[in-house]
């Protein structure tokens, strides 16, 4: 659990604070990815994690609610909730098995399409998903201390 909170903590802070780093983000960080909301989570039946490894260590993991309502299209279905890769290995694949590891799980469950937003600043992340037929579909703003962070909502047919 600790290796999911670190890795969280990491990559967020790499796409959210890339000015550096102020107490609304450390305050956000902390609260949302620490051993106890990780372990809830993982309990979390309607939530499906999967996990990248390379030679012991945790270099990748993805998050998907299985449930949960797309904010544009009104209906429920997957979300992607994190799809998150150590910087060091990006670039090695390691993104698209993990995505392809989601695919067979939603698909495996019944589910016939899945969504995900993406910081509208992340531009290589939002270059992987439009490679792997993500469409946006609209726009959802992540607000944290009454700043408002503009992000893609996009989805994916399986």
């Amino acid at each position: 659990m600790l290796n999911l909170a670190a890795l969280s903590i990491q990559v967020w802070l790499h796409t959210y604070a890339s000015a550096g780093i102020r107490d609304v983000f450390a305050h956000y960080v902390f609260s949302q990815f620490n051993e106890e909301r990780l372990a809830s989570e993982l309990g979390d039946e309607s939530k499906v994690f999967l996990v990248s490894e390379v030679k012991g260590h945790l270099v990748g993991y993805a998050k998907v609610a299985l449930n949960a309502r797309c904010p544009n299209r009104g209906i429920s279905m997957p979300e992607i909730e994190t799809l998150y890769v150590q910087e060091h290995f990006v670039g090695r694949g390691i993104g698209s098995a993990l995505l392809d590891a989601v695919t067979e799980a939603c698909l495996s469950s019944g589910h016939q399409e899945i969504w995900l937003t993406v910081n509208q600043e992340n531009l290589r992340a939002k270059a992987f998903y439009e490679r792997k037929s993500f469409k946006k579909v609209g726009i959802y703003n992540f607000e944290l201390d009454n700043e408002q962070y503009a992000n893609d909502v996009l989805t994916k047919i399986l």
